[in-house]
């Protein structure tokens, strides 16, 4: 063979060598790459249901099965309970609000709220939790965006929770679970009497100090 040719062969098998040389050193030092890992779906569903906060339709039934241990009637007077049913429900719902009654509580003593303010308050608040008029948006977990939020979660109850307001301690229906709110009572929307005939209004008075699909919080 001439010696320009095997010159040529030589030079052609050293730079085969040197580009495998280097496609190894390159592939055996190159970083791993490997593609993100989905999370698993139900993280995300627990997340947005409110996570440690999370409230169960177990956890609603025992709730409105703690309420059913008292023997129904109105709250008594003087309480911070009865003030803020007859404060809310004592007047006229129309489609433009809510007007408050602004006449003489019956007391006694006259221009106090007395008992028979009350049971009208009691039974403004007990036609409203059957038909509400106004409803306030809650449910689906503890600290989502307002917009997550709903008006009726379709479980068929109806709640009459507390929270701090500008004006002090208020109360607001829902037909939705009141995450991070004071739940005082909570019915059967087709059954609003069950609870009224048979309400403990001591363990609804003791509701107002705790924080319901939320963290503990002190409100008053």
């Amino acid at each position: 063979m001439p010696r320009a040719s095997n010159r040529l062969l030589v030079s052609g098998l050293l730079a085969l060598g040197a580009f495998t040389l280097t496609r190894c050193f390159l592939g055996a030092n190159a970083p791993s790459v490997h593609p993100p890992t989905a999370k698993p779906h139900h993280v995300a569903l627990r997340a947005r249901g409110g996570g440690e906060y999370d409230i169960s339709d177990a956890d609603i039934e025992a709730f409105y099965q703690s309420l059913l241990t008292g023997s129904g009637g109105d709250p008594a007077k003087g309480t911070v309970l009865s003030e803020l049913i007859v404060k809310f429900f004592h007047g006229e719902f129309t489609p433009q609000g809510f007007q408050r009654y602004s006449g003489l509580w019956k007391g006694p003593p006259p221009g106090n709220i007395g008992k028979k303010d009350i049971a009208v308050g009691v039974e403004k608040l007990k036609q409203q939790m059957a038909n509400p008029m106004f409803v306030t948006k809650a449910g689906v977990g503890y600290g989502v965006d307002e917009t997550q939020k709903v008006v009726d979660d379709g479980k068929g109850w109806v709640w009459l929770a507390a929270e701090m307001s500008p004006g002090g301690l208020a109360v607001e229906l829902f037909k939705s679970v009141p995450y991070g709110k004071r739940a005082l009572l909570v019915a059967k929307q087709s059954n609003v009497e069950e609870l009224f005939s048979k309400v403990n209004w001591d363990t609804a008075l003791a509701n107002i100090d705790k924080t319901f699909g939320g963290p503990q919080i002190k409100q008053r």
